[in-house]
């Protein structure tokens, strides 16, 4: 309604010229400016209701919250309108030497509505009691804003060095997932105090409790994060590939060195209930938003 006023207005001062249509012109005049403060106040009315649109339930599975695809489609569909919103906002400076002074204005608003969408999903994070799924939930939430940029005409307002901070941080989430979720699985293959008391051969007791350990630990984790999701099929392909990798390889070496110190023990699949190969398989099955538990896997 503002863009089209602001078009008529040429026509209404030609049909208008004389004083006659000066009061015309004025109430139009003062109709736009109220639109326009309309529209500004829509605008950050927009802001405010996302710093204060809270929960205090998780987000199942920790996928992409509703809010960060409605406010992303919203503002992706304000790039339409950046001509308008630039006017109506005026002219700010900014520090981006990436962003043409046309689009500063209008970077400077939309940027400050991402910060608010990022502060919120940090703090909807925190609603998860499990520290791995509090980083998949923003591994899979500024990975979809990221994309969201990346994809649209987005990227000429808010500019490739935000693009450039936020794949560092959803990077770096995924890195902090790993960390929480593998460390305490991959505990189990460190090679220190395998040895016996005064012996160079590794402890038959040691390495049950290892194996053990690490079935037990592997098991729970593929049974919780098999009902994660990561629906974005790059992102999800890429850390399972970083998880196999990790995880695969140190499985593979420990077993290598060490199964055969258990051939002839007592119920040795109770121990070595998984080979190298089982492994890399179930990891296939992560963030597919489907719960299963391990079958009783491999017997030697």
């Amino acid at each position: 309604m503002y863009e089209v006023l602001c078009d008529l207005l040429t026509d209404i001062s030609s049909l208008f010229p004389n004083e006659s249509g000066f009061s015309v012109l004025t109430e139009c005049n003062e109709v736009l400016l109220r639109l326009g403060e309309a529209v500004k106040n829509t605008f950050m009315n927009f802001k405010y209701a996302i710093q204060t649109n809270t929960s205090t339930t998780p987000f199942s599975g920790g996928g992409v919250h509703p809010l960060t695809k409605y406010v992303m489609n919203y503002i992706k569909a304000l790039v339409d309108y950046s001509k308008t919103l630039n006017s109506l906002f005026g002219s700010q400076t900014s520090e981006n030497q990436n962003l043409s002074s046309e689009s500063t204005t209008m970077a400077l608003h939309l940027q400050s509505i991402t910060a608010a969408l990022e502060l919120n999903l940090e703090g909807r994070s925190k609603l998860y009691k499990d520290d791995s799924l509090q980083n998949i939930f923003m591994t899979n939430n500024i990975c979809y804003m990221v994309q969201k940029v990346k994809d649209s005409e987005l990227r000429k307002f808010i500019g490739d060095d935000w693009i450039r901070v936020h794949n560092r941080k959803f990077q770096q989430h995924a890195l902090s997932y790993e960390r929480a979720s593998w460390g305490p699985v991959l505990s189990f293959l460190r090679e220190e105090r395998i040895l016996s008391p005064n012996s160079s051969m590794p402890s038959r007791t040691v390495l049950k409790e290892r194996f053990r350990g690490f079935n037990s630990a592997f098991e729970e984790v593929y049974r919780i994060q098999t009902a994660w999701s990561v629906p974005n099929s790059q992102l999800r392909d890429d850390l399972k590939i970083s998880i196999s990798l990790r995880v695969v390889q140190a499985y593979r070496t420990f077993m290598g060195r060490y199964a055969a110190y258990l051939d002839g023990a007592r119920h040795r699949e109770r121990y070595i209930k998984y080979c190298a190969e089982d492994v890399e398989k179930y990891l296939l099955d992560l963030f597919e938003r489907s719960p299963k538990s391990l079958p009783y896997a491999h017997r030697w």
